[in-house]
């Protein structure tokens, strides 16, 4: 990696979240790289401000002070319309609770970031059958969630993170309402994604999923121990 440059550098980043009077620190000055085909798993006790840093590596929320550059872009301080812009194009996000639409066939929950992006209908339908196709969902396109397992929903949702082709899938607890086996099928996909040149970002307290990654970044009462 030397001559490389990271794909998203944070220096001496802080978050203080405020309610009222009350001021509580989270993140203390975490320093960070993440380069082009990393697969880290961020691992740390509960309240160690894992989920508050891949938050805001994700665009999802802002650092109190620091410095984060993505892509050679200096980013802190950017409008909401530039984080959302920058969350739907450079982005993927897979979460614990799946965060799918009920009402919605499994094709039509991985179309609706390309709504966002405002890609033609055409064109979300066939990358979003090509997305559920890769993670092995091919025969599952008009099954709606409830007609899914707990590991069938996850890749739904790895799915929904690939169909933008972003820079970067940040997984949060991904595993952690599956059971041993459709845990270790969705590590798999992860792990594959990876080694096509995937760059990934996973939260996890479990060692087993630390496991698949490349690198573990340990964190501890708000700082990269």
């Amino acid at each position: 990696m030397a001559n490389q440059k990271p794909l998203l550098s944070m220096r001496n980043i802080t978050k203080t979240y405020k309610s009222g009077e009350v001021e509580t620190q989270v993140l203390y000055g975490v320093d960070l790289d993440v380069y082009a085909g990393d697969f880290i798993a961020l691992m740390g006790p509960s309240g160690s401000g894992k989920s508050t840093l891949m938050h805001i590596m994700g665009f999802l929320d802002r650092p109190s002070s620091g410095q984060y550059i993505f892509k050679d872009r200096e980013v802190s301080g950017l409008s909401d319309d530039d984080l959302a812009r920058l969350r739907g194009h450079e982005v993927g996000f897979v979460f614990q609770a799946f965060h799918l639409l009920p009402r919605l066939t499994v094709t039509e929950n991985v179309m609706m970031p390309l709504i966002y992006a405002e890609v033609p209908e055409i064109e979300r339908r066939r990358r979003a059958i090509e997305a559920l196709t890769s993670v092995g969902l091919g025969e599952r396109l008009d099954f709606y969630p409830s007609q899914l397992s707990g590991g069938q929903k996850q890749r739904v949702a790895i799915a929904r993170a690939l169909v933008t082709d972003p820079s970067i899938i940040f997984a949060d607890e991904p595993t952690g309402n599956l059971d041993s086996k459709s845990s270790d099928q969705v590590l798999d996909i992860l792990r594959d994604l990876n080694k096509e040149g995937r760059t990934i970002v996973m939260v996890t307290h479990e060692l087993d999923s630390a496991a698949v990654a490349k690198k573990t970044v340990r964190m501890k009462d708000g700082l990269v121990a």
